[in-house]
């Protein structure tokens, strides 16, 4: 569907917006350019609709200024400002029997004379914003007859038929299934790269990463960071926004961040055995790790790592949990130095953990540096000959190593982990 309106600018200089005596934004600012998704993210409360109606001039400022194009707002009529900016709100009330097609033409009607009918044209932009959310088989059935997804669908092709420069949406996804979550967004998207400006408030942070130019994470009505979703979505800054512990990754196919929470920010420790406090050692690598540093950290063990490689995963997880690790530079060889230093971390350990890694001659030195452990586990999801990439030499190891220790799976890990130290302890 064309933009019958050009590109716009918008700019928001330090707002402050107090509801019933209580600053819910403040001193706040915001800056849109043509063809920009802009993303606002924060928890409830942070002041994320508050600044949507805002800059959709429902709300006036008690400081500052909203402009589009260099026009104050506050200086436009209604009409005037419905005419350059289209609303997708959080909730909307449609208690008349109006017919779907007849919801979306109300988007027209800032383009319309005080008594002017809806033209064939009118129409026909209608018609397109609901092909476009995929709404078009709804188009003669009366808005109060429709689910709650076909609904919000109705009011986003609403939006679409204003022809916006500037396009407000408060939770657009908000009772979409997976499908027309991403086709709203991905037609947003495309509006974009046409000039439109977008700002959107969404609760999904993997959704807003991956298709939002630039994020406004939002906590007690400040900004407290700006800049592309990678910049934003740290995990220190999810700890104080959202009270949790994050592991921000890169998804490979989208190569946008992707957020797995694990916990609260700060949460009291629970051990779950008498050995709780023992230090455990982990052997991982590839993602193979990072459930079970988690589990043992949780668990409330003292748990150190190596040797790893900076780019891998179990390194990030590693980090995330503050666990000590021993590091190489990506795609570098064990050196003699990281191996002195993981060899006297394995034999301070009370327990050494290897998970099932694929072995290659890159890393078979872990393996040969294991047999120095005071106690050893070995992690057997997967069988070694699965995963040896030495032409058996790792597999000859690991047999060594397996004749002279304990082994588990991940899911009968806690147990085993707590019958070694104990009978070590014994």
């Amino acid at each position: 569907m064309s933009q019958t309106n050009g590109p716009s600018r918008l700019e928001a200089s330090e707002l402050t917006v107090a509801l019933q005596a209580r600053t819910i934004i403040e001193r706040l600012s915001l800056r849109g350019e043509a063809g920009e998704f802009i993303g606002l993210v924060g928890p409830n409360g942070a002041g994320k609709t508050t600044l949507l109606r805002t800059l959709a001039h429902v709300l006036a400022p008690q400081e500052g200024a909203v402009h589009i194009d260099g026009r104050d707002l506050a200086g436009m009529s209604p009409h005037a400002v419905a005419q350059v900016i289209a609303q997708v709100p959080q909730s909307t009330s449609l208690d008349f029997g109006f017919t779907c097609l007849e919801v979306v033409l109300m988007g027209r009607s800032p383009f319309l004379g005080r008594f002017e009918l809806e033209s064939n044209r009118d129409r026909q932009v209608a018609e397109e914003a609901l092909a476009l959310t995929g709404a078009a088989h709804l188009a003669q059935r009366p808005i109060t007859a429709v689910s709650g997804g076909e609904r919000q669908r109705v009011i986003v092709a609403r939006a679409l038929a204003q022809q916006p420069r500037l396009l407000l949406m408060d939770e657009p996804t908000a009772n979409l299934d997976i499908q027309h979550q991403l086709q709203v967004l991905s037609l947003v998207k495309g509006l974009v790269r046409e000039g439109l400006t977008a700002v959107a408030a969404l609760h999904d942070l993997d959704l807003a990463a991956r298709y939002c130019d630039r994020l406004l994470l939002l906590y007690e009505g400040h900004v407290l960071a700006e800049g592309p979703p990678w910049a934003v979505l740290t995990p220190e800054n999810l700890a104080t926004a959202f009270g949790v512990r994050a592991f921000v990754a890169v998804d490979p196919l989208t190569e946008a961040p992707v957020v797995t929470v694990v916990g609260p920010a700060q949460s009291p420790q629970e051990p779950r055995s008498p050995n709780a406090g023992a230090h455990v050692h982990v052997i991982a690598g590839g993602g193979r790790g990072a459930r079970v540093l988690y589990l043992l950290h949780e668990a409330g063990y003292r748990v150190t790592c190596g040797i790893l490689s900076e780019e891998d995963t179990d390194r990030g997880v590693a980090r995330l949990l503050g666990i000590e690790t021993v590091t190489v530079p990506a795609f570098s060889p064990l050196d003699e130095e990281s191996r002195s230093r993981n060899r006297a971390l394995m034999s301070a350990a009370d327990l050494v953990v290897i998970c099932p890694v694929p072995i290659g001659f890159g890393n078979i030195a872990n393996l040969e540096d294991a047999a120095a452990a005071r106690s050893l586990l070995l992690l057997e999801d997967q069988p070694i000959a699965d995963r040896d990439y030495t032409g058996g030499a790792a597999t000859e190891r690991y047999a060594a190593l397996r004749a002279e220790s304990a082994g588990a799976t991940l899911a009968t890990m806690a147990d085993a982990v707590a019958a070694v130290l104990a009978a070590h302890t014994d």
